[in-house]
């Protein structure tokens, strides 16, 4: 990731933050941990729980919500005031919960050099890959991180809704053919621009590193979409996260979600 991107997420930190908390950014997170749970590892012993790597993890939402599930956390982003909201949010957490989690000020290929090969359980890296300049490689440095049978998550933008967005919330045709051609978008918050990926993309790289997609996902199939007054109602937004949850892994909706949520298994060797 370029230094540049670097500074640019790290000052965009306390408006990532409170994204988080608003309907839309807590439907993601919502339905993100909806897809993910079912396939984590249990939590069998809790002196010997689970090891899960979180690259990327920004201000630490799911990492938080991982410690508090029992799993041991290591969250890592390049960014210094993402983890030092994420310490922050910790301070609240019982310290035995608090004591599994660790922060790492990291970017995302620095992992594969800090932690031995096979360490974690599993890995997430969410809405990380389509702002790195060689994102194949990155996940090959991951998987190498993966113990046999580990889980990766990988959630990432769709090509297919970043086209349907640009006409259908900027009314830009001309926007939607570039990103149709290139995938380039950029990424409002932090004035980044992205390449979007298809989920074919992407599940064509795992394949290729040993990993076998075991679901593919949707996040925000709707909530994009929906009059934005709607999302001040609470009610609704407690309907249209029930709703978003019930058709996160069914086609042909999950096909144009606003992020592509993959789940992927890494080979038990024999």
């Amino acid at each position: 990731m370029m230094m540049d991107a670097e500074g640019r997420f790290g000052q965009g930190a306390g408006a990532w933050a409170h994204y988080n908390r608003m309907p839309l950014g807590r439907i993601r997170g919502e339905v993100t941990w909806h897809n993910l749970a079912r396939h984590l590892p249990a939590v069998t012993d809790s002196a010997r729980p689970p090891c899960i790597l979180d690259v990327g993890g920004g201000s630490g939402e799911l990492a938080l919500r991982l410690v508090q599930h029992g799993y041991r956390v290591w969250l890592s982003d390049c960014a210094p005031a993402m983890l030092a909201l994420a310490q922050q949010a910790a301070v609240d957490l019982p310290a035995d919960v608090c004591a599994r989690l660790t922060l790492c000020e990291m970017a995302a290929d620095d992992a594969a050099r800090s932690f031995a090969p096979g360490f974690f359980d599993a890995i997430t890296c969410h809405t990380l890959i389509e702002y790195l300049p060689d994102p194949c490689s990155t996940l090959q440095a991951l998987t190498g991180l993966l113990c046999a049978g580990g889980l990766l998550s990988v959630s990432f933008v769709n090509r297919h809704a970043e086209v349907l967005r640009q006409v259908w919330s900027r009314a830009d045709p001309a926007g939607a053919l570039a990103c149709l051609e290139e995938g380039a978008f950029c990424a409002t918050l932090f004035d980044v621009t992205g390449i979007a990926y298809t989920a074919e993309q992407v599940s064509a790289w795992l394949f290729d590193l040993g990993l076998t997609v075991v679901d593919r996902c949707g996040v925000r199939i709707f909530a994009d979409y929906v009059p934005r007054e709607r999302l001040d109602d609470a009610d609704f937004v407690e309907a249209l996260l029930c709703l978003e949850k019930a058709v996160a892994s069914r086609p042909p909706y999950n096909l144009v979600a606003r992020y592509v949520h993959l789940l992927a298994s890494k080979a038990i060797e024999r």
